[in-house]
């Protein structure tokens, strides 16, 4: 029987050094097509028996016949896969592979979908990574880069591919922007109007997206909500959404519906919070802050908008030189406290505005066909293998802690019933993060939870998945409000 979700657990897992990531043994489907690996590599299996428990193709299952991704990819299809690349070092300074989709967990994914393909059509592995990440480390960090070179070498019409349009190759408040190649397939604006999750969000003209020139961001949704959806993701005929399994900073969780972040190719067409608290009618920060966090906030505010929005050398400098005091203050608070005095950009439990986003772009990738018209139905197939082999808790998703839970999940036809599976598992409440409860008020989104088929293993053995809690540790301003 066809599973929704299958989930496959080790202790202990590692993944393989060495690229492109061979199977350390030769499986049937292959017919010794494949060269095997001389480093154990139990990554491949562990992706491969994922895979092979949610039922594809289950006839022919550990046969020469067996093609599993054969019921979702046909010869001639364009398929994208969408890893998590978000950025080159792992900003807690652990290990970056707690970061980014790590290449060997892609390379059984890659395999398959060849092997669907018949060596036809084409394959884009592309993302589109955070604004100061640097794409080239990135791929070469997890092996990515020379992954698919080796499939090139082979023939294999496959491209590596970075989204973005533009990047600060020094950080935002460093550098300057810097316009990228972007994607070769070009991109389309689409307007979701009404549709959008954000039309019922007040205060619209509080909204930043990644940019400090706010004016941008309030203007793609104020009259109607507008984001740059890659070429590339839009002319797929199937997607393969392979997040890393992350805590996060604005939605609680990364997993599936974050990952499609990567398919918008300007950064600042996605908005992440509105400025100022509740009472202001923002969401940045509660409204209950001591009288020096709102001090910094206020700072932050006026450097952002007057100084920093110039995007110049000298404004970077002049705030640089301006900044010093508030720096000073909120050190001496954490050597004080242990904690930090500011909680961040929209980053805790009461962001209402990051969901919402990543909902719309969602909706986008699912129903929306090549030129960003929106329809009642799936526009493209969807399939999904989340990287938990090395996963990130507490402060992702940019400077997680590493932990080592040797998970992979996988499932067909939406992100949101992987998902909810792999919320549940790390230990979290899914009806408590709103980026999956309002998901489920949406009927095209919606599924019930009580009638999920799922299959979980566990060290070899069939589990019952509501039995797994792998205790990840929330963001700390998430504590307390998302456990189960």
């Amino acid at each position: 029987m066809l599973q929704d979700v299958s989930v496959n657990i080790a202790s202990g897992l590692v993944y393989p050094e060495t690229a492109p990531f061979h199977p350390s043994e030769t499986y049937p489907e292959w017919g010794g097509e494949i060269s095997t690996a001389r480093e154990t590599n139990p990554v491949y299996e562990l992706v491969r028996d994922c895979i092979k428990n949610l039922g594809l193709d289950a006839e022919h299952a550990d046969t020469a016949e067996w093609n599993p991704f054969g019921d979702f990819i046909s010869p001639g299809d364009k398929v994208l896969i969408k890893p998590n690349l978000v950025l080159h070092f792992n900003g807690s300074g652990a290990d970056v592979r707690a970061v980014t989709t790590h290449a060997s967990v892609i390379r059984p994914v890659l395999d398959y979908v060849i092997l669907a393909l018949k060596r036809t059509g084409s394959i884009i592995v592309g993302d589109a990574p955070q604004a100061n990440g640097h794409f080239d480390e990135i791929v070469a960090q997890n092996g990515l880069r020379k992954l698919v070179e080796w499939y090139q070498e082979q023939g294999i019409s496959i491209s590596l591919v970075d989204f973005r349009k533009n990047c600060y190759p020094d950080g935002t408040r460093d550098g300057v922007r810097e316009e990228l190649p972007g994607d070769p397939n070009g991109y389309v604006l689409v307007d979701l109007g009404e549709k959008s999750f954000l039309e019922a969000e007040n205060h619209l003209e509080r909204l930043y997206g990644s940019d400090f020139d706010r004016s941008f961001i309030v203007a793609q949704h104020q009259e109607g909500h507008q984001y740059l959806l890659s070429g590339s993701v839009l002319q797929a005929d199937v997607i393969i959404s392979m997040p890393k399994l992350k805590t996060h900073r604005k939605t609680g969780v990364t997993i599936n519906c974050k990952n499609m972040v990567g398919a918008n190719g300007d950064k600042n067409y996605l908005a992440h919070y509105r400025v100022g608290n509740a009472q202001h009618g923002g969401d940045e920060y509660p409204p209950d802050l001591s009288f020096f966090a709102n001090l910094c906030y206020r700072w932050d505010r006026i450097a952002r908008d007057h100084i920093l929005v110039r995007n110049t050398m000298g404004s970077r400098y002049l705030y640089k030189v301006l900044n010093q005091p508030f720096a000073m203050l909120q050190k001496i608070y954490r050597r004080i406290t242990g904690q930090d005095l500011l909680l961040g950009h929209g980053d805790w439990h009461g962001n209402d505005t990051t969901w919402r986003m990543c909902l719309d772009l969602n909706q986008i990738v699912l129903f929306a066909d090549q030129d960003g018209h929106l329809h009642d139905t799936p526009q493209r197939k969807y399939f999904s293998v989340v990287d938990g082999v090395i996963a990130g808790e507490a402060d992702g998703p940019l400077s997680p802690t590493p932990k080592e839970a040797g998970y992979v999940a996988c499932g067909i036809g939406g992100p949101f019933t992987v998902d909810y599976v792999s919320m549940y598992q790390m230990g979290f409440d899914p009806e408590k993060l709103k980026v999956n409860r309002e998901a489920q008020k949406y009927p095209l989104f919606a599924f019930q939870p009580n009638d999920l088929q799922v299959v979980c293993v566990q060290d070899g053995d069939l589990v019952d998945y509501r039995d797994i809690n792998m205790h990840f540790h929330p963001q700390r301003n998430w504590v307390g409000h998302i456990e189960r």
